[in-house]
């Protein structure tokens, strides 16, 4: 004020913006003072000269007040509210003409339709709890609908991991293409330059900071990714190779730079919290290291001064209502008293998983108070039914127009009625090596005695599952509920329990076609190490050798397999490919791509590409070749030098289609090469 480096604290009266309008003293407006009635203003002032941080003041504050109890549920349970949130998929987010989902209203561009399997599953989860029979009916009818047109079972585990559940649980392309991008000081950085893709085009996004810039928030969520990835893989190396990432974040104090699309990276920021607490709580169940933890619990503190703890009773969405930024976008846009839910619902994730660690605070409380909020962001009627806003306004309720799915709710209140979605990981240990088994359900009771690995796995009413267990070499036997079970080769496509093993990554997918309670026992089993990760790659040159050099069989593809210098892999449906990313190619270096290539199955063949500036393959990056389908090697040469997409870039992953719209056949790839020049 007044142009004084000075501090004003003080109490006032009347309000903003009903009296006084922002960024005033003075009201604009006359308050009415009725006469003969007293009006009092009192405060605490909260001195602590041995505070370790500023946040003590947010410890004394829920110590004289307690934590507030979570807002009254619209639909009286949780159940209730499932039900209510099927009206999105039924009614309002449903296109009937097209058969198919609005995946986001009125955002433009960012508004998209499409068939999401998460949709589907949450249907699925609607048809099993939704308190109303007729919903119910309802919800499986509208399953069967889109799955008529999709393709796939109607299997919840199914639809959320894909035909990968193993790749669906430990995503080691995802994993390795970080590691690859980060830099030698274990930090990710703000790209101000934006060389990867222009989130807002035609914006400087050096005014949002300087490039290069390192915050928590622009390291903590690819941390979190490659954690996840080494905890449910058992990989030491790739934990340990985050080490000094985790002591990098230590050095920062206040959560900043996870939203720099759009919010300048020094604004202080929720996302980036709880990032945060969800990459120190993966090192910590992966290592059991209590420093971990301990971080964890610092950064979920600080993501409690962006929770409303307090609310007025006209407005029952602002108890647990989540401040995203400290900060406004592109400095003009303010997002104080306007919560953004989805970031608060991302931090409510990260603290259900604290509380299963942690009671220093009540954090599943916190969360549920959270959750609770975006529940009654949602609309109660009208074409917006079950949807709920991008950002609502704390003064006067006004919404958003871009409106979401019930999507992230439902994720969120899945965990709390006993349904997680997110893969839980038991580790079994010894001196100096460990054997992770996860799955989507409960883990119990497990061991790893001499060669015999055995466990019991839950799942909810109507859920089946598929679990991994890693670290471990080919088992003699298998057994499922005391029963003895089979090898397969793709063990999404059974009905009946079976197993599959990846002998390239050391892992186990073994098939529990029933909810309830099932006994595992894995016989003939020792410990496996092995080198997963792709490394970087600078040029193309894959000759396969003694291993698959990093390409994963990522669709319609199983027993991906390197032996007697070829890769083998066996068509399981209509759009097979591998991927091979971790690449820094430049383009110039390979005009052609030559592909020595052997298979049965009819279709064409195509060749994708991803680039520095252009992530993601793409229809626009790809060129298609015919296949001969007579099971002889034949060498494929694609010219690609003119290609506008592919000349001047620098090649970041390839894709290749060996043949489309069959559904079996073998394939035998014996080398992938960049060609200098005709032969």
């Amino acid at each position: 004020f007044e142009n004084q480096r000075s501090h004003l604290m003080g109490l006032f009266l009347p309000t903003v913006p009903e009296f006084v309008e922002e960024d005033h003293r003075e009201a604009q407006r006359p308050y009415p003072l009725e006469a003969g009635k007293p009006l009092r203003l009192t405060a605490q002032i909260h001195v602590d000269g041995h505070a370790n941080d500023a946040l003590t003041a947010v410890d004394r504050w829920t110590e004289l007040y307690d934590v507030p109890e979570p807002a009254t549920l619209p639909h009286g349970t949780y159940e209730g509210e499932i039900q209510f949130s099927m009206k999105g998929y039924l009614d309002s987010l449903w296109v009937p003409e097209e058969k198919q989902w609005w995946t986001t209203k009125g955002g433009g561009v960012m508004s998209n339709k499409a068939r999401p399997q998460t949709f589907v599953a949450d249907l699925l989860v609607g048809s099993l709890l939704s308190p109303d029979t007729s919903v119910r009916e309802a919800c499986r009818q509208r399953a069967e609908e889109v799955l008529a047109l999709t393709g796939g079972e109607a299997r919840i585990d199914r639809l959320r991991l894909g035909d990968h559940p193993d790749l669906g649980m430990a995503n080691l392309d995802e994993a390795a293409g970080l590691l690859a991008a980060r830099g030698k000081d274990g930090a990710w950085r703000f790209d101000a330059d934006q060389k990867r893709g222009i989130p807002f085009v035609g914006m400087d996004y050096h005014e949002l900071g300087p490039d290069n810039a390192v915050e928590v928030g622009t390291c903590a969520r690819n941390a979190f990714v490659v954690l996840r990835y080494a905890r449910v893989a058992g990989d030491r190396d790739a934990y340990e190779r985050m080490l000094p990432t985790l002591e990098l974040m230590e050095t920062f104090e206040v959560p900043r730079a996870a939203q720099v699309w759009e919010v300048p990276v020094h604004t202080p920021d929720i996302l980036a919290a709880a990032d945060a607490v969800d990459a120190y709580l993966e090192a910590y169940r992966f290592s059991g290291n209590e420093r971990w933890l301990r971080d964890a619990v610092t950064w979920a503190r600080r993501g409690l001064p962006f929770v409303y703890l307090w609310d007025d009773p006209e407005k029952p969405f602002l108890r647990g209502a989540t401040i995203p930024v400290f900060g406004a976008t592109w400095f003009q846009g303010s997002w104080f008293g306007r919560p953004v839910q989805w970031n608060g619902l991302r931090y409510a994730n990260a603290l259900f998983d604290l509380a299963e660690h942690d009671k220093s605070y009540p954090w599943q409380q916190i969360a549920e108070l959270v959750v609770r909020s975006a529940i009654h962001q949602q609309d109660l009627e009208g074409e917006n039914v079950a949807l709920w806003p991008d950002n609502i306004s704390a003064i006067d309720s006004k919404k958003c127009a871009w409106v979401f799915g019930p999507r992230l709710i439902l994720w969120t209140v899945f965990t709390l009625i006993g349904r997680p979605e997110n893969p839980r990981t038991m580790i079994l240990r010894d001196k100096d090596h460990c054997i992770p088994i996860t799955t989507i359900g409960q883990l119990r009771d497990g061991a790893w005695e001499a060669n015999v690995v055995r466990f019991n796995v839950v799942y909810p009413v109507g859920q089946q599952g598929v679990v991994l267990v890693a670290n471990v070499t080919r088992p003699e036997r298998v057994f499922v509920g005391g029963q003895s079970v089979p090898a397969q080769s793709d063990v999404q496509a059974s009905e009946q329990s079976g197993w599959h093993y990846d002998d390239a990554h050391a892992w186990i997918a073994i098939r529990v076609p029933r909810d309830g309670q099932s006994a595992v026992r894995l016989e003939g089993v020792q410990y496996r190490d092995v080198a997963r990760l792709p490394q970087l790659a600078e040029r193309i040159a894959f000759e396969f050798d003694n291993s698959t050099e990093g390409f994963v069989a990522a669709n319609h593809l199983a027993e991906n397999t390197p032996g007697e210098g070829l890769l083998h892999a066996r068509i399981t449906g209509p759009d097979p490919y591998l991927i091979r990313t971790v690449l820094r190619v430049d383009s110039a270096s390979a005009p052609q791509v030559v592909i020595r290539m052997r298979t049965d199955a009819g279709g064409g063949g195509q060749f994708f590409w991803s680039t520095e500036s252009s992530p993601g393959f793409a229809e626009q990056r790809s060129t298609r070749f015919a296949v001969q389908s007579d099971g002889q090697f034949h060498e494929y040469r694609l010219d690609l030098k003119e290609h506008p997409a592919w000349n001047g870039q620098t090649i970041t992953g390839i894709r290749i289609d060996p043949a489309g719209g069959t559904n079996a056949g073998e394939v035998g790839i014996d080398y992938v090469r960049a060609a200098a020049r005709d032969r």
